[in-house]
């Protein structure tokens, strides 16, 4: 395929996708919409640590900024992963145009990327907006310290992880995008269960190491484990930290996770072009 012709596919599909989820309101409501969410995840968890906090009569302020960063940067894998996993269900179903996609000379592959990076904006703003209202619930109004020197962060190490973190979830949408190919009930809640489980084991909010050493394992195989942790540093300067290790378990899980998620994609595509359920009914 030219590589004009995948550049206006992916173009054109990060258009659509903007389109489609900014066409109902105006940018004032659109950015509300997409701060409510992760604002109150970081509402809950922020109250939960600073409740407990008092209870025990110890603050942390070393601990409220790991989860602080953690929480927010994790609304990259949710907004990803939920716009990857429902684009299946929502042009095949809803407006039925998949099939006419997958007859276009674009790949099909091209364009679920462009609607993909479309979340990525997504994402990124809801991103900013969350650090923001964030630091001034916490930080203005409740007066909660935070060990994060905002003039410090070193941006090259935050760029460079997040570039590569970007390839894992993506890879990961993909991943989605073939099951949800194939099924028509799961839509709705795969999300909900992957993003659950690289919560639970990615080092969102607490410290891999209290896991169980089964749970350990699994935390050392993800990549997300490896995108907080660069994510912190580069915000954060934890000491005793190795930046080029990180870097290098991030690339190799990040590698394993394109592997398997482009590859399950493709047995996904075959197997539902095969059995005809590219333009499948859905009837309830």
């Amino acid at each position: 395929m030219a590589v004009s012709t995948i550049l206006r596919t992916v173009k054109q599909a990060i258009w659509l996708g903007w389109k489609i989820d900014t066409n109902w309101a105006d940018p004032l409501v659109f950015a509300i919409y997409y701060l409510i969410r992760p604002l109150a995840g970081l509402l809950i968890v922020g109250f939960i640590f600073l409740i407990g906090s008092g209870v025990a009569g110890t603050f942390n302020p070393d601990y409220f900024a790991f989860m602080f960063i953690g929480n927010s940067f994790f609304i990259y894998v949710v907004q990803i992963m939920m716009s990857m996993s429902i684009l299946i269900h929502e042009d095949r179903s809803h407006y039925e145009v998949l099939r006419h996609i997958y007859l276009t000379p674009g790949s099909l592959r091209w364009y679920i990327l462009g609607r993909a990076l479309n979340g990525v904006l997504n994402a990124t703003v809801s991103l900013i907006l969350t650090l923001g209202f964030g630091l001034l619930i916490f930080q203005v109004l409740l007066g909660v310290q935070m060990s994060i020197n905002w003039w410090g962060i070193d941006f090259p190490l935050l760029a460079l992880s997040l570039f590569i973190g970007m390839f894992c979830f993506l890879a990961l949408g993909f991943m989605l995008c073939g099951i949800n190919i194939m099924t028509s009930r799961v839509q709705f809640m795969l999300t909900e269960y992957v993003s659950g489980t690289l919560y639970l084991f990615g080092g969102v909010v607490f410290l891999p190491e209290i896991l169980p050493s089964w749970g350990q394992a699994i935390t050392n195989a993800l990549p997300i484990t490896y995108f907080l942790r660069g994510i912190r540093f580069a915000i954060l300067h934890q000491a005793g930290f190795d930046v080029q290790t990180n870097l290098l378990y991030l690339v190799l899980t990040t590698v394993g996770a394109v592997i398997l998620g482009l590859g399950v994609f493709k047995i996904a595509e075959h197997k539902a072009r095969k059995d005809g359920l590219i333009d499948r009914k859905e009837e309830y």
